[in-house]
């Protein structure tokens, strides 16, 4: 398996304005993509990366500005390129084509690639420092132990930089349980068991609501726009640092989400062998209800609270956390059909609307009850462990078929 290892950085002034020199030196390589739209709309001539390599070599022994930035970091770039050219080739579901790749202003260049991480970022004996080329000895948040490690990046999030290490990871499994668990997704609770269990939501943003809404208001009191409404300020020193504000709060709110969802999976996946789960596609379930002018929407406010209550609770990186997790520790991930996991009744088998109100579950036909989510869980086991003995079935009838044929 490979995965990101992220640490801190604590680069001082010098070394962070050489860091910032490097990404714009990187970006400006990226935006050289005229070159290429040019070749191709005039003379349908495709300019490879490697000629670009071969053009960035002469480049450099004339420009002390691109010689002064570590080589591998300009590949990256021109490889970042054509990489975007190559997938504005293809065409989506409609036979349409992505377009030529457009040019990155500096809000959204801030990364540095390094292909060769292990060769040119060095960690000193205790793993307190990495010397990154062209910046120096850099020192660095020591947390976890950083394994051996391929690809390397450095990063810059709301001012505060980062270094990533893509490390090779072999799977580690855990002993059987010999338990297996439904998992149902909600708004309510984060997540309920078949077994009963209710995995609280953290509804981070409802948390720090108040103080996110007092720091967009100090951005907008400090916005200054034009007619059209687009904003003549930037560049406001007061505005940048209130921008910068609102930025690390929201910062804040991603991380102890993604902290509370790292813990419920690591619980998870030591306590169960198999994890049954809906096969939601959430992208869908949060598109706008808003419509179109011919045609709108309707409750499109209540389906925009759902909307946030759902990013809020994080269903999409809950499960991919999990899958990760599971991979890793040889446990099994089944997804099952979602349709009418809430009206169906595990006892006699009843699908009713009627059957859930609210939180509540009672069967309208052997009138049994039960917590509504912890019901719908209850129903993707039950999916999940058929879907299993029919497989298991299957498999064995194909096996008999192939003796008698033998």
């Amino acid at each position: 398996m490979r995965w990101l290892h992220e640490v801190k950085l604590y680069p001082n002034k010098s070394q962070a304005d050489k860091l910032t020199f490097m990404l714009h030196v990187t970006r400006d390589l990226y935006n050289a993509l005229q070159q290429r739209r040019d070749a191709w709309n005039m003379r349908r001539l495709s300019i490879t990366h490697r000629a670009q390599y071969a053009e960035l070599t002469a480049l450099r022994s004339d420009s002390p500005r691109m010689r002064s930035v570590y080589r591998e970091l300009e590949d990256a770039a021109l490889r970042r390129l054509d990489l975007a050219f190559r997938a504005s080739f293809r065409r989506n579901k409609r036979g349409e084509k992505a377009g030529f790749p457009r040019y990155k202003p500096a809000r959204q260049w801030r990364q540095l690639e390094f292909p060769h991480g292990d060769r040119a970022l060095k960690l000193d004996a205790r793993q307190k420092r990495v010397t990154i080329p062209g910046v120096g000895s850099v020192r660095l948040r020591k947390g976890r132990e950083i394994p051996e490690y391929g690809r390397a990046f450095v990063l810059v999030k709301n001012d505060e930089w980062f270094a990533v290490f893509e490390c090779d990871r072999e799977p580690e499994p855990l002993a059987p349980t010999g338990k297996s668990v439904g998992l149902d997704r909600g708004i309510r609770v984060l997540a309920a068991l078949s077994d009963g269990e209710k995995i609280p939501n953290s509804k981070i943003v409802e948390r720090n609501k108040a103080r996110v809404t007092r720091l967009q208001r100090e951005v907008e009191r400090r916005t200054q726009r034009d007619a059209r409404g687009r904003v003549r300020n930037r560049r406001d020193p007061k505005r940048r640092d209130a921008v910068r504000k609102l930025a690390r709060a929201k910062q804040r709110e991603r991380n102890a989400r993604r902290d509370a969802l790292h813990k419920a999976t690591h619980k998870l996946v030591h306590e169960y062998d198999t994890i049954a789960i809906e096969a939601l596609n959430v992208r869908n379930m949060m598109r706008s209800a808003k419509g179109t002018v011919e045609a709108p929407g309707r409750n499109v406010r209540a389906k925009a609270g759902l909307n946030r209550a759902i990013a809020d609770a994080g269903w999409s990186t809950l499960v991919t956390l999990l899958r990760e997790k599971a991979s890793n520790a040889a446990r099994a991930i089944v997804e099952v059909s979602a349709r009418n996991t809430s009206r169906t009744c595990p006892c006699c088998g009843l699908v009713s609307a009627k059957n859930r109100k609210g939180s509540l579950f009672r069967c309208v036909g052997c009138g049994h009850t039960d917590d509504a989510d912890v019901n719908a869980a209850k129903i993707i086991l039950a999916r999940a462990q058929t879907g299993a003995r029919e497989s298991a079935l299957s498999s064995g009838d194909a096996r008999l078929s192939h003796h008698d044929d033998g």
